[in-house]
């Protein structure tokens, strides 16, 4: 059985992009390359979103993985 998501990114500094990649590489085991825009809301920070498709419970080691940033 899998479950499908989507997560969203609304406001990341840039160094800290590559950081969020690899956290979510890790739960999803594929790697992760976001498609990381300006946040127009927010200059000098970017946003991006991913859908997935995984095991259920994903998403909330997702969030886990990401509370601490």
């Amino acid at each position: 059985m899998s479950v499908r998501g989507v997560l969203y990114v609304h406001s990341a500094p840039s160094a800290l992009c590559p950081h969020i990649e690899w956290a979510v590489a890790g739960i999803l085991g594929v790697p992760v390359n976001l498609p990381w825009v300006n946040q127009p809301a927010a200059p000098g920070v970017m946003r991006a979103e991913l859908d997935w498709v995984a095991r259920p419970g994903t998403a909330g080691a997702i969030t886990s993985a990401l509370a601490g940033w």
